[in-house]
């Protein structure tokens, strides 16, 4: 990814699953609060985000969400998609935050 002096910006989709609903979210590393970004300082230990590009992340799961998960640090852009089944030990806390996220994203939505 570009410098870190420029912000990432993270884009969460999950959709599927026996309902088939979607659920999104997008925010900046600055939104999260310290405890939360140690899920994304794990990813960076781990290797970073470009690291997780070339694993296979779809497979047999009819029913399972799917989450496609965008980082972006200025011009560089790295897109990930992954089966519930299929998400990597290393991105599970990430996407767990983010999923959360969203969900409470979607309740102050809907009950304002």
């Amino acid at each position: 990814m570009a410098s870190s002096s420029e912000p990432l910006r993270l884009s969460f989709r999950r959709s599927g699953g026996i309902a088939g609903g979607r659920l999104e979210l997008e925010l900046g590393e600055d939104e999260l609060a310290p405890a939360e970004a140690a899920a994304l300082d794990d990813v960076r230990t781990a290797g970073g985000f470009e690291r997780f590009a070339q694993t296979p992340g779809t497979g047999a799961g009819a029913d399972e969400y799917q989450y496609d998960l965008t980082a972006r640090r200025g011009a560089e852009t790295t897109a990930l998609r992954f089966d519930e089944s299929r998400v990597p030990a290393a991105l599970a806390p990430l996407v767990e935050l983010l999923e959360r996220r969203a969900e409470e994203a979607l309740r102050r939505r809907r009950h304002p």
